[in-house]
């Protein structure tokens, strides 16, 4: 398993994006350039490129083998190389991806004030609960832990928001973190990565993976890597 998070620590100027843009598809170039405000166009770029980097880098496949298809709810997958899996996922200054043998799934998210509407539509009832009682300086944290955790599980599933958070309860027993569907436990294996201040970044996978790549860069180291392209 390879996991990349990169710093947009600037924007691209003009050059650069279309420079990087080159090494998409047609068909997720297009995406891209229909996105309003540059930041979110180059967050969707740089999620694609560290997926293509690291299938090149890592798994042995040329960029142009790389080909998408989308299941029922969206998530892409490549039907030459069922076996390989992957996810991205982006918030504030930061972009990151993972490759896998198995179904994975991963989130980050900048840690901000939330709204109780959030709060109570997103956890379980015994969840909810919890969160009133914490003190209102630790509720962000401990919100956005169960978030992450939730939504890089929903993500490896495939099914995305369309599983219901509010369904989802996350369990932690002996050290480890679990998750429950309907009060029903699933076998998921959780993960939550050491990160950056003021981010919170959680991974899921379907099977235990003991050691794993997890490389942070800055935008600038990055596209070196796409020279091997």
């Amino acid at each position: 398993m390879h996991i990349y998070c990169i710093h947009i620590n600037n924007l691209l100027d003009e050059a650069e994006f279309n420079e990087l843009i080159q090494y998409v598809s047609s068909d997720k170039k297009a995406k891209i350039q229909r996105f309003r405000k540059p930041i979110d166009a180059v967050r969707s770029l740089l999620g694609d490129l560290i997926i293509r980097t690291i299938l090149c880098r890592h798994y042995g496949l040329t960029n142009d083998e790389i080909h998408y298809e989308y299941q029922e709810f969206g998530k892409p997958y490549l039907p030459h190389h069922s076996h390989l899996h992957f996810n991205i996922s982006h918030s504030g200054d930061w972009v990151t991806g993972v490759v896998s043998k198995d179904p994975v799934g991963i989130d980050i998210e900048r840690i901000a004030k939330v709204k109780e509407n959030l709060a109570s539509l997103s956890l379980t009832t015994e969840e909810y609960q919890q969160f009133q009682k914490i003190n209102k300086t630790e509720r962000n944290l401990f919100f956005f832990e169960l978030w992450t955790l939730k939504e890089s599980y929903v993500k490896a599933t495939g099914k995305g928001l369309s599983e219901g958070l509010n369904t989802l309860q996350i369990s932690r027993s002996n050290g480890g973190i679990g998750i429950e569907k309907d009060g029903k436990p699933v076998l998921a294996y959780f993960e939550i990565l050491e990160c950056i201040e003021g981010y919170q970044l959680s991974l899921c996978s379907f099977c235990e993976h003991p050691g794993k790549d997890v490389q942070w860069l800055h935008l600038k180291e990055f596209k070196k890597r796409l020279e091997e392209l």
